[in-house]
């Protein structure tokens, strides 16, 4: 699995954890404008080190890390740092991360009082207040009462406490890779949602909801206009350098009159956009101090609302790049969702499952008569009443599917309270397990007549079942949530016997990211995706593997790979942008 962030704290170096009131002082010392401004631009400087492939950005992590503890620690933190911990690399082991910058920029915006000379971009002794603050800052995203339910109780609640300490931190710093979110937002938007007939059923089975005729009738621009400008944006970013943005820190501010000189979208539309995402720096302080149902350590709410704030007259910064990246994909479902009347928002919210379902068997068909497996999407009973979202037959083998595409709630998400969270994740995403638990009962039954499913042949020598849970929610890749779905899904079993001779395998649960990953893998160099998923039951029937382990094994994984229905994707993506980013670029054949 992506490696959790082990990031150094202020106990390590100074032999006790810091205090919230020891931070709170610290951050009312500090301007709170200049403060706010500084630490995004730091996250930008970040982010990009995450990011670039620029020849002079070699080791950028690294870099970054060593110019940031010899520009905000003081001497004395310094010297603890190397005399402690100088052979390590703090491109493994960073000493700042996303997590710890959007706490800071929070504390400022509600706490931050000091005046013009207590400016950390001018003054060095608030620059090393800042400094020491985020040492505080990492330092309290685990309390000491936290560190002891890690060790409390029996394996299973351990590793509970574990996921839900993993649960914020993983998302903000293991983001969706902008490969995948590029790929994803041109062939759902592009592709699948010009499908006459998912438009059709979105049509009849949410209220006449239209996705983007309704997109562009509430917010005066087109759906692919906006999402060209979300890349745009983390374009202005990547554009640059890590040289550029440490010495000349107005690089990572975006002016919505000069970032597209000659862009197809009009001026108006371009201002919508940043309209539309962002506040002004009063109104950003406002919404931190709201009151909401969670952990304010992890309250990234208004971030992930609103990721930019108004700097000065028609210019823009931008607390974290990731947040406006991430929109490239869920970004229209979220603005139609806040923008629809209350009563209509549960038809925005299964159009949004139905487009995601209609996505995945768009994906899944790219593997397809592939090691002798049939691909059969959106399956039905004989009776004509819904079965799996999806199914794949070999000979030996019933593949099974079941495609979730909500996201958690705020309060399951950030309120750092295990009850809410695992309520939440049984009632959204454990559903499917019942689900398939239940189909999978019909479909072989211990005893009686097996129900069959409308033109899809299973073989009789069917072994082996291997049920798949694909989700969306990019939380729901962080480590053991598998496992506990997995429990949820064998305990469902129980009330749905199978034949003796069929074998139900594990559950694997696939975030919508890996399963991009496997399919391209497949489709470029043809490894038997379903294989390597039956060999991860094998090799840990808990589920205990983390399926970005299983991918990093495969030895063709680390090649550089693109199929031919990738490529084509990458090109017409890029063809489109650039034609509406720059309108003297011609747009692509067929748009």
């Amino acid at each position: 699995m992506p490696t959790p962030a082990r990031y150094f704290i202020y106990r390590e170096l100074f032999d006790r954890q810091a205090t919230k009131e020891e931070l709170q002082t610290i951050i009312r010392s500090l301007n709170s404008f200049s403060t706010v401004l500084l630490t995004a631009r730091l996250s930008a400087m970040f982010r990009h080190a995450t990011w670039t492939k620029h020849p002079q950005d070699a080791k950028a992590m690294e870099k970054f890390q060593y110019w940031f503890a010899s520009v905000f620690l003081d001497p004395e933190t310094q010297q603890r740092l190397v005399s402690r911990f100088g052979e390590q690399n703090p491109a493994s082991r960073p000493i700042f991360h996303p997590l710890q910058f959007l706490n800071i920029i929070r504390l400022a915006l509600s706490s931050a009082e000091g005046g013009d000379d207590a400016q950390p971009d001018k003054s060095e002794f608030h620059r090393n207040q800042l400094g020491t603050a985020c040492l505080m800052a990492s330092d309290l995203l685990c309390t000491s009462e936290e560190q002891q339910n890690l060790t409390t109780g029996n394996v299973d609640d351990r590793r509970k406490q574990l996921m839900l300490q993993f649960l914020a931190s993983f998302e903000i710093s293991h983001p969706t890779p902008l490969r995948n979110l590029f790929f994803r937002s041109h062939a759902t938007y592009r592709i699948v949602l010009n499908d006459p007939e998912v438009v059709r059923q979105i049509r009849e089975e949410c209220g006449g909801l239209d996705i983007e005729k309704d997109f562009e009738t509430l917010f005066g621009l087109p759906l692919m206009g906006w999402l060209s400008l979300v890349f745009g944006a983390q374009t202005v970013l990547m554009m640059r350098t890590q040289v550029e943005l440490h010495n000349m820190p107005e690089t990572f501010i975006i002016n919505r009159k000069s970032i597209l000189p000659s862009s197809a979208l009009s001026q108006n539309q371009i201002d919508s956009f940043f309209d539309l995402l962002s506040m002004s720096f009063d109104e950003l302080r406002d919404e931190i101090r709201r009151e909401r149902p969670v952990d304010e350590r992890l309250d990234l709410v208004p971030f992930k609302s609103k990721p930019f704030f108004v700097t000065a007259p028609d210019n823009y910064a931008c607390v974290d790049f990731a947040l406006v990246t991430e929109k490239m994909h869920n970004g229209p479902y979220f603005l139609l969702s806040n923008k629809l009347p209350e009563n209509e928002r549960g038809n925005m919210f299964k159009a949004w499952g139905l487009l995601f379902e209609a996505y995945v068997n768009w994906l899944l068909k790219g593997l397809d008569r592939r090691h002798s497996a049939r691909f059969f999407a959106d399956a039905s009973w004989e009776n004509g009443n819904k079965s799996f979202d999806a199914v794949f037959v070999k000979t030996r083998v019933v593949v099974v599917m079941e495609h979730k595409g909500g996201f958690l709630r705020q309060d399951a998400r950030y309120s750092n309270d295990l009850d809410t969270f695992m309520n939440d994740l049984q009632s959204k995403i454990g559903v499917g397990c019942r689900q398939l638990a239940r189909d999978i009962g019909a479909l072989f039954p211990q005893s009686g007549s097996p129900q069959k499913l409308r033109n899809i042949p299973i073989p009789t020598t069917t072994l082996f079942v291997l049920p798949i849970l694909v989700v969306q929610d990019l939380m729901l890749r962080t480590p053991f949530i598998n496992y506990f779905l997995n429990q949820r899904f064998q305990s469902e079993r129980s009330q749905f016997p199978t034949r003796q001779n069929i074998r139900v395998l594990p559950l694997n649960v696939v975030q919508i990211t890996h399963l991009e990953n496997l399919v391209e893998i497949a489709e470029a160099v043809d490894v038997d995706v379903f294989s390597i998923l039956h060999q991860r039951c094998n090799r840990n029937s808990e589920m205990l593997w983390e399926l970005s382990d299983v991918i990093s094994s495969i030895p063709d994984a680390k090649k550089d790979r693109e199929s031919l229905r990738f490529q084509t994707v990458f090109a017409n993506a890029n063809d489109e942008i650039n034609s509406i980013l720059f309108k003297d670029v011609s747009p692509p054949a067929g748009n």
